[in-house]
């Protein structure tokens, strides 16, 4: 027998009902079934890697030991009964001849064995033999990773990893074929005894279908107290970037530490400028956003500006600093300094569904001119909180961007759901994409349904609801060297608002208010000139006055804390976008 009959009788041996029923379908295999037992047989002629099967009904197939690669002389575009006929032919001519001889075999095996015995009766019958079985589907749990994702991209594994960070039910079936479901995806995965990926079967096509292999295998391992994370993380991530990049801009802000503020030159900024443009050439996209951060305070400090923090520069060198120390000394893996690094584009991958809680929307303009608005939604699957922003740029003369309009226009999602529905929404979403930031894409792929709204005192938003005495402590800022910088955001629970005033050195307005444990915290409202409308409303307590018993959230970057918006009951109330355009009758719904 050749090496290849040889890998086509095991092949055959796999296809048992289950495995035909999956890869065709119920309905093809009984006509498969019904041909046989008409009397149609098979004549094989082996080559070096395939069969070639003439049937005697006139058809011939090409088979090889997998069903990836068939050929069928029949217009058959999909799998067809003429092959199942060969597979299902071969099963019941020579693997019955293999299963007398393998009897014959045991039977002589067991007479010689009991001849060896001195005392028959210390021979126990076979019935009494204990169970000693291994599962046949053992390589899912032993089996190197590294070895089942060669024929992987690196971006596809990027993607299947994204998907482990969502919690997803799966329900195991041991039977012919060892399939696992993915309950939310409504995906199941049938798996062989053959170590391999290709050979599993998924009736999603094409790349959905390898990613769902990958994904059923990894969360059947993390099942069974495996995780793969840190392996495939190092594999899809590749570090490249400038050394000589790294040093000579820490050398600068080496150099910014020992000047010290008060003996720093203006020219700093241009070098800061120049540095920056490196760090974009040196691939370190990072480096250069944290440059121009630290160009943005020290702007602020060359200008004699209010609003110019000491804490903040600070904190933006500190860390930019340690992770430059970090990259240079190039001790972290691969994983780790991709982390430091950053992407300058994000990358968006799909997410099988996403159930969230509108929070809120706010307006802003950066100094370096764009305009745009930021939704924020809880999510209840992974207890984060995620966005959605519509940004343009504004520094064009002939560019513009309406607050009111856009808060007005539509989303992508649904023709007729408005964006000021939408912050105020509880919505589930399917296939819709997402990047590390937890920012939505606006893909018209994902489907949104509007559920009904719980009312916010019935929601447990976890981390995120806060006291006032934690937001006013300054060591409970996040430091994460080896994460996406996140906004810190938290929700309040209001008692009233005790104090509006307006400080007129700094320009903002201050709202006090007391918590429900008697602490007073203040809000912030920076002034411009296109909130002077909400200023004025709510500094003259029009519609706010009455607040009692709501809801808060707020952004906080130290020593300030800014309010988003407003929440009670089912009601939200975004301060920059409701109260600044005469939409004040909402707070009565408070």
């Amino acid at each position: 027998m050749s090496e290849f009959e040889q890998k086509f009788g095991i092949f055959a041996k796999l296809c048992t009902e289950d495995y035909l029923i999956r890869y065709a379908n119920k309905g093809l295999y009984k006509r498969s079934l019904k041909e046989l037992d008409n009397g149609v047989s098979v004549q094989y002629t082996w080559d070096v890697a395939s069969v070639s099967c003439q049937l005697s009904d006139g058809t011939q197939c090409t088979l090889e030991h997998t069903l990836d690669h068939w050929e069928c002389s029949c217009p058959a575009d999909n799998i067809c009964k003429h092959v199942l006929i060969s597979i299902l032919y071969y099963q019941r001519q020579y693997q019955a001849e293999d299963q007398v001889n393998q009897a014959v075999d045991a039977s002589s095996e067991e007479l010689e064995s009991v001849s060896n015995v001195d005392d028959p009766k210390a021979v126990q019958a076979p019935d009494n033999h204990p169970l000693v079985t291994e599962s046949r589907f053992h390589w899912m749990i032993e089996a190197d990773i590294s070895s089942l994702i060669k024929s992987y991209s690196s971006s596809l594994i990027e993607e299947v990893l994204f998907r482990l960070r969502y919690p997803e039910q799966i329900e195991v079936v041991d039977d012919s074929l060892l399939t696992v479901r993915l309950v939310k995806q409504e995906i199941e995965v049938s798996f062989t005894e053959e170590a391999s990926l290709a050979k599993a079967l998924c009736k999603v096509k094409q790349t959905a279908g390898h990613m769902a292999k990958l994904e059923a295998l990894l969360r059947y391992r993390m099942q069974h107290g495996l995780n793969d994370t840190e392996d495939l993380s190092e594999k899809v991530h590749d570090a490249k970037f400038s050394i000589q990049t790294v040093r000579e801009c820490r050398s600068m802000l080496t150099d910014l530490l020992k000047t010290g503020l008060a003996r720093l030159p203006q020219s700093y900024m241009a070098q800061l400028e120049t540095m920056a443009i490196a760090a974009h050439s040196g691939q370190l996209p990072d480096v250069e956003r944290s440059l121009r951060g630290i160009q943005g305070e020290l702007q602020l400090f060359f200008n004699r500006h209010v609003r110019f923090s000491m804490q903040s520069l600070l904190d933006r060198v500190s860390k930019l600093v340690l992770a430059l120390q970090v990259l240079e000394e190039e001790k972290v893996s691969a994983l780790k300094q991709s982390q430091l690094i950053g992407r300058f584009r994000s990358k968006y991958f799909t997410v099988p569904a996403l159930h969230l809680y509108g929070l809120g929307a706010d307006a802003w303009e950066t100094r370096s001119g764009y305009r745009g608005i930021t939704y924020y939604f809880y999510c209840f699957d992974d207890q984060e909180i995620y966005t959605y922003s519509d940004v343009r740029a504004v520094y064009y003369e002939d560019h513009q961007f309406s607050y009111t309009e856009h808060y007005s226009s539509f989303t992508p999602w649904l023709p007729n759901l408005s964006f000021r529905q939408f912050a105020g929404e509880e919505v589930q979403f399917r296939a819709v994409k997402v990047n590390e930031e937890h920012r939505l894409s606006s893909g018209e792929s994902a489907k949104l349904t509007l559920l009904s709204r719980t009312e916010v005192e019935a929601v447990n938003l976890g981390k995120y609801m806060q006291d006032a005495a934690s937001l006013l402590d300054e060591h409970s800022r996040p430091f994460e060297l080896f994460s996406v910088p996140k906004e810190q955001l938290a929700m309040i629970k209001v008692a009233r608002i005790v104090e509006k005033r307006f400080d007129k050195q700094v320009q903002d307005l201050i709202l006090t208010i007391e918590s429900e444990k008697g602490e007073t915290l203040d809000l912030t409202l920076p002034y411009s000139a296109e909130w002077q409308t909400l200023i004025k409303r709510l500094e003259s307590s029009y519609g706010a006055g009455a607040l009692e018993h709501f809801y808060a959230f707020v952004r906080i970057e130290q020593p300030r804390i800014y309010p988003i918006s407003f929440l009670k009951g089912q009601t939200v109330i975004n301060l920059k976008l409701d109260t600044g355009y005469g939409r004040t009758e909402r707070f009565g719904r408070l």
